[in-house]
């Protein structure tokens, strides 16, 4: 769990706009709210999180909260984007804050991760619960993390919805599904980032950041320059 901890606060703090400014500003990223975070979404309580499950259900009222509590509004009437996987209910958590620019806020950056897990695994010592902290509390809790800072800061120019997927360990349902709804209401996407299994090193004595689409945006560069070394 530290080495989790550790680099999901590396990651949130880059991505935020560079490591030493982030830290000198009020509203730094502060590792106990992290950990607060994470351990409740991968704790034993929420048995899984597998999607139609009681522990899910706690994770979704414990995202809602969330939002509420730093004023993020929801994007449609509800924070809720529910679908239906024969007698399973599933439902993504999306939350919405308008950008500041008169004509750039009509354009739209998408920042998402899945909250769901697998529910039960394999027995360890006893134990089949599988918490899933770095699949994928670790990129749930750093889209949380964004949308804590941008509710202060209020310097977007763009809107931007907060994502979080239900059903993806059921093979992406709730991600397509969310964008079928977003297609069809043609919003105009400007781009979209997805934060998965973000809490583990590639290596053990390296941090490494792998990305799709490489060559189709510069957040690579910005990594290597924000980190002062190439991920």
């Amino acid at each position: 769990m530290k080495k989790i901890l550790t680099l999901l606060v590396f990651v949130i703090l880059i991505s935020c706009g560079g490591q030493k400014q982030i830290i000198n500003t009020p509203n730094a990223t502060k590792l106990e709210e992290v950990k607060e975070s994470l351990e409740y979404l991968a704790s034993d309580e929420l048995e899984g999180r597998s999607t139609g499950s009681k522990g899910i259900e706690k994770a979704a009222i414990y995202i809602e909260d969330f939002f509420k509590a730093h004023k993020i509004k929801p994007y449609f009437k509800t924070y809720r984007d529910s679908f239906n996987l024969k007698d399973i209910v599933g439902y993504n958590v999306v939350g919405y804050i308008e950008g500041n620019d008169p004509n750039l806020k009509k354009e739209f950056v998408i920042l998402g991760a899945h909250y769901d897990h697998i529910g039960k695994g394999k027995s360890v010592n006893g134990d089949t619960i599988a918490n899933g902290a770095n699949d994928d509390a670790s990129g749930t809790v750093a889209v949380l993390e964004w949308a804590k800072y941008f509710s202060k800061t209020k310097n977007n120019k763009r809107s931007i919805l907060f994502t979080l997927y239900a059903a993806e360990e059921l093979g992406l349902k709730g991600s397509g599904h969310l964008a079928e709804r977003l297609k069809a209401q043609n919003i105009d996407l400007y781009t979209m980032i997805n934060f998965e299994m973000i809490g583990v090193p590639g290596a053990e004595d390296e941090i490494m950041a792998y990305i799709s689409g490489y060559e189709k945006s510069n957040i690579a560069d910005k990594l290597n320059g924000y980190s002062g070394t190439e991920l």
